[in-house]
């Protein structure tokens, strides 16, 4: 036996209608709440996820474009120098490590005017030495261990890959280079670097 959907009536079978309430008796599809809403819900992890993901191409590309830029400003130093670059007239700041990184967290102001774009010999431990897409660096920390978090990222030419190899993270070194920019978001950033 059939039921009207509406009063609930019982009505015979092959009715169309209710004889009684005339409700259609096609099944009537219900809106299930929370329906929309959950297929708004499910999409909003995948929106989420390409803007990070464009992002993490944005921070990728800026790095290696600049990374390129600085390359090509400063291949004609590089080309054929040898191991001591004498081509730099004023004189070398001598610093370590903790004290450079210092000055840029105490006043990024007054250590920018101190050191960018000058020549600095920093010393230092070995925290990680990197070619990340092409450009050889090596990130140097205070050597105060794993929480030692800033750090000093000096980039060289690839002719000093084959020095750079030798290294071993934690190991104690010495580099000269150009400070590029001290308001970096994880440190000082250094290039035309020399592993001394």
């Amino acid at each position: 036996m059939k039921y009207c959907l509406r009063c609930a009536r019982e009505i015979g079978e092959g009715h169309s209608f209710c004889p009684y309430c005339g409700t259609s008796q096609k099944e009537i599809k219900k809106n299930e709440p929370g329906h929309k809403s959950s297929e708004k819900s499910s999409k909003i992890p995948i929106i989420v996820g390409i803007i990070v993901i464009m992002a993490v191409v944005l921070i990728i590309a800026a790095f290696v474009e600049r990374a390129n830029t600085i390359e090509s400003n400063n291949s004609y130093k590089t080309v054929g120098t040898p191991t001591r670059d004498n081509s730099f007239s004023a004189p070398v700041i001598a610093v370590s490590a903790r004290q450079i990184l210092s000055d840029f967290n105490n006043n990024e102001i007054r250590a920018g005017d101190q050191y960018n774009g000058k020549r600095v010999r920093i010393s230092g431990c070995a925290a990680g030495i990197d070619n990340m897409m092409g450009v050889l660096s090596i990130s140097i920390n205070s050597c105060g261990g794993d929480f030692d978090i800033d750090y000093v990222r000096a980039q060289f030419p690839n002719s000093a890959k084959e020095k750079l190899s030798r290294l071993n993270k934690g190991q104690k070194v010495v580099v000269e280079c150009t400070i590029d920019d001290g308001g970096d978001i994880m440190g000082v950033a250094a290039f035309n670097c020399i592993l001394k």
